[in-house]
């Protein structure tokens, strides 16, 4: 039922489920909220919408519910936002959070009230098991067998439970302890480590973490391998994004484990990420391979399961590596007024020399002359080849003494251009040179000594060779 305008009753909880484009599945949250142990009046239900277009409100809207229910809708900003706006309208002393793909047991409520004391200051998890059969998917087994090894740890005895072991599809805390630490960081807009974020700052903070075996949430693992590789590649740019706001802190044994592993695999993965820069669509490449071997069950599957997950991890922390950090809003501003005279004044220089050359017609520019004069050159060099530069030992022309170096190594930069993709280095290299001559006839003697000519191709350009090769 929908909560009247005015309505004041205590609320002991408040069940919080961001959601996005999974109406089915908030269905299945919403039913199994129903049959909990805990009286209805005592908790509500908010489901905060990030952006879904799939008809969750309208269900919302028609849910006949038991217990107090509210929506509320917001274009698409991630999980972080989402669960804060559903913060924003809680009136529990409790907050609960559940992901959308939830099914919790009947005494699930319940368990979470036990788990936090009279006057302590706690965030707790309780397990998500994913469940399988002799029928599942093998990445469906593959991801339930991680998740039981990992709830395993969570229940040793004595186990201390750290920030990384948390998760906030199953996570109970007090509302005025999260909203004093200020809620999830909505800069992460992609999915994974906003809450180990939030987690680290409680931990900061003074708020025990901890474990509740028996409130337990059924997850209902819905992606094929697709889904997780694109999860992978978000939680890759969410990791550094992680590590650069607690730099103190080591942000994920994976991030910081680039060079761990065998010595196999750490080549072919630095192979694959380099496929990767030169032909952008290999990831879907690997998908797709990962994809046909899934129809196949190899033995080695889970092996394969983890190595190309490492992979699609890297894949996003390397890209988010090569991003530039945000500037601050100052700077950024002085870099546009910057920005905005420098086009200005560029486009006021290029309508002047266009009025010059409309004036003054006089054939080809220098640049155009000089890529006709080594058209020949680029073609028998190979590409990419470093070769040496050759010229006149002075300069000539009508300039003065202090006019001539500057002319010279313009010529030089003039003669890199023309022979792209080679790279033209002064003096010899490799054994091969260029000559730029002034004098089409001749070569200077000084630069040519003890250099033997392989081929004179007009206009004073010229390739040579040392004599000892």
């Amino acid at each position: 039922m929908m909560r009247p305008p005015g309505t004041t009753e205590d609320i002991r909880i408040s069940v919080v489920i961001p959601t996005y484009q999974r109406c089915a599945s908030v269905r299945r949250t919403l039913e199994a909220l129903a049959r909990q142990t805990m009286a209805p009046s005592e908790y509500e239900v908010i489901v905060p919408i990030d952006g879904s277009d799939d008809g969750t409100k309208e269900m919302i809207e028609r849910f006949q519910a038991p217990y107090w229910l509210s929506a509320t809708w917001h274009p698409n900003q991630g999980r972080a936002a989402a669960r804060n706006a559903g913060l924003r309208l809680a009136e529990g002393h409790l907050i609960v959070f559940l992901d959308d793909d939830m099914e919790p047991v009947p005494g699930f409520l319940l368990a979470h009230v036990e788990a936090h004391p009279p006057g302590s200051r706690r965030a707790v998890i309780g397990p998500v098991p994913i469940p399988v059969d002799a029928s599942s998917p093998p990445l469906l087994r593959y991801r339930s067998s991680g998740m039981d090894a990992h709830l395993g740890r969570l229940a040793q005895a004595g186990y201390r439970i750290g920030f990384r072991d948390m998760y906030s599809g199953n996570l109970s805390m007090p509302r005025d302890v999260l909203r004093e630490v200020g809620g999830f960081d909505e800069t992460f807009t992609l999915y994974g480590h906003e809450d180990y974020e939030l987690a680290l700052r409680l931990a900061k903070a003074g708020v025990e973490l901890g474990y509740a075996p028996l409130a337990i949430a059924y997850q209902h693992y819905e992606k094929d391998f697709a889904g997780l590789a694109r999860d992978c590649v978000a939680r890759g740019h969410t990791a550094v994004l992680f590590a650069r706001k607690h730099p103190d802190v080591a942000s994920s044994p994976q991030l910081a484990g680039y060079r761990t592993g065998s010595p196999g695999w750490r080549l072919v993965r630095s192979v694959m990420l380099t496929w990767g820069q030169w032909v952008p669509s290999f990831p879907e490449w690997v998908i797709r391979a990962m994809t046909w071997l899934e129809r196949r069950q190899p033995r080695r599957l889970p092996g394969l399961y983890r190595r190309s997950l490492d992979y699609f991890f890297w894949v996003g922390a390397r890209a988010a590596l090569r991003e530039p950090r945000r500037p601050d809003l100052q700077r950024m501003r002085i870099g546009l007024c910057v920005l905005a005279l420098f086009a200005a004044g560029s486009s006021l220089r290029l309508a002047a020399r266009k009025v010059h050359e409309l004036r003054h017609v006089r054939g080809p520019d220098e640049i155009t002359r000089y890529e006709a004069r080594f058209q020949e050159l680029r073609r028998a060099l190979p590409p990419y080849a470093r070769v040496g530069y050759l010229t006149d030992a002075t300069a000539q022309g009508p300039a003065n003494d202090d006019e001539a170096p500057r002319l010279a190594f313009k010529r030089y930069l003039l003669t890199q251009y023309a022979l792209l993709p080679a790279i033209v280095l002064p003096g010899s290299h490799g054994g091969l040179a260029v000559g730029n001559f002034q004098s089409p006839n001749g070569a200077d003697s000084g630069s040519t000594s003890h250099r033997i000519l392989v081929r004179d191709f007009g206009d004073g350009v010229m390739l040579f060779r040392t004599s000892t090769e």
